[in-house]
């Protein structure tokens, strides 16, 4: 972000007399709502700027996120500058409660490699930073004096911005959807190598036509070596035979004629074991493909970070419950504090019918087979948002074309099994969902 454009919005933000609250929506992202008309402050060290957009909040509990709210709730603003030749703009706000009234700061920092958000009392002591740092000549951790950073040469090149809602919507184009794209590619190209991994499996597996071909044969001649064994000697080992259709069939053989049979019988049943293993693992490949193809149509059509994140987060110590979950046959989404089970399958389905709980909600196509999906109950109430979510993630997850599609929706108490992963329901409400 450049000085001049900096010095020019903090000139348009005191029009606010109220700050309603400072709240992380990213990793390094800010929204702040003055007088209840939302700016997004990208801390991003790359690229980073201020806008407007309407993005979904993910939630963030980390200490710097209750100092926000702790210090940022309902403030009135004392103060809003930009620092001389830095791109520091500093807000100062004054919070009344019931017992006292105090002063906080919070420094946004647009400067590169130090880009930053510090908060301070009013004697300019850190109370939290969105990036401790340790290792320089400006410490930023708790408890320690915040000193200034040194003044810089800034680029005295004014541009006037002429209208701010479209320079705010041109910065949301230029610093958000540029990451977006970027991060969504990675993402698909992260899904695709899954997705061909999986096809050379597919591909390497071998024929089970073949392999019932080779049993089969083996075991006629199993037959016709027991059909013959009263004119056969035992140290026989090669001949030639007629089947039971007057053909002739060669004999090379190792062991003795009735060994090599009882041998050929054992083979041919390993051969039809094998076709049938590799059947179900040829099924199990396949729902595996389609459910990352479906995946990915999902990500390609995101429409924010947020979004992205829910479907490919980034890896965390809940891998290994994901791998357990993939063998049950279960996708897991974590969406704001909620967790959202999708059956893969059918053997996911049934297992999340016999292990969910009754407060937990259930979710279906409206008389069509589908994915079993159940919002995972937590105490708190289910917002309109969360179900929506989930209904989306149940229709994408099902063999529908593209339109609107209805989904019930209830409780899991209302719920009846009738077998495998048939039910019966009822008190369930409906929503409409557009399949892409």
């Amino acid at each position: 972000m450049k000085y001049t454009e900096l010095v020019q919005i903090c000139e348009f933000l005191k029009q606010y007399k109220r700050l309603d609250f400072i709240r992380r929506i990213d990793d390094n992202v800010l929204c702040l709502s003055f007088d209840k008309v939302y700016y997004v402050f990208d801390l991003n060290k790359n690229e980073s700027g201020i806008y407007t957009a309407n993005l979904k909040m993910k939630s963030y509990n980390a200490p710097f996120d209750y100092a926000l709210k702790k210090y940022f709730s309902n403030a009135l603003i004392k103060e809003l500058k930009v620092l001389e030749n830095n791109r520091i703009l500093c807000l100062k706000v004054e919070l009344n409660k019931s017992y006292k009234s105090y002063e906080s700061v919070i420094y946004f920092e647009f400067t590169g490699k130090n880009t930053n958000a510090i908060i301070t009392d009013s004697k300019g002591l850190i109370l939290e930073a969105l990036r401790h740092i340790d290792k320089s000549y400006r410490q930023v951790k708790p408890n320690l004096m915040l000193l200034e950073l040194k003044p810089f040469k800034m680029d005295t090149n004014f541009v006037k911005i002429e209208d701010f809602k479209a320079y705010f919507e041109e910065k949301f184009h230029a610093l958000y959807s540029k990451k977006f794209l970027q991060i969504q590619g990675v993402k698909l190209i992260l899904l695709q190598g899954k997705i061909e991994k999986l096809k050379n499996r597919l591909n390497a597996l071998e024929s089970e036509e073949d392999l019932l071909l080779m049993a089969m044969k083996l075991s006629q001649k199993a037959d016709i070596l027991f059909a013959n064994l009263s004119v056969l000697k035992e140290y026989e080992r090669n001949f030639k035979l007629l089947d039971f259709e007057g053909k002739e069939v060669e004999f090379v053989l190792e062991n003795s004629p009735k060994m090599s049979a009882n041998l050929y019988y054992k083979l041919a049943k390993k051969l039809k074991q094998k076709a049938k293993n590799i059947c179900l693992q040829r099924e199990n490949l396949e729902e595996k493909l389609e459910f990352l193809f479906a995946l990915k149509k999902m990500v390609q059509n995101c429409q924010s970070l947020f979004e992205l994140e829910i479907l490919l987060p980034k890896k965390s110590k809940k891998e290994l419950v994901k791998k357990d979950e993939n063998e049950l046959g279960i996708a897991s989404f974590y969406y704001k504090e909620f967790k959202i089970c999708v059956g893969k399958n059918e053997k996911g389905n049934i297992y999340l019918l016999k292990n969910t709980k009754k407060n937990d909600v259930w979710l279906h196509i409206k008389d069509v087979p589908s994915s079993h999906t159940f919002i995972i109950h937590n105490k708190q109430n289910i917002s309109q948002e969360v179900l929506e979510f989930a209904a989306k993630l149940c229709v994408s997850f099902s063999k529908l074309n593209p339109g609107s599609v209805l989904v019930d929706y209830t409780t899991r108490n209302f719920v009846k099994i009738r077998e495998k992963a048939f039910v019966n329901y009822s008190n369930y409400k409906t929503l409409s969902v557009l399949k892409e």
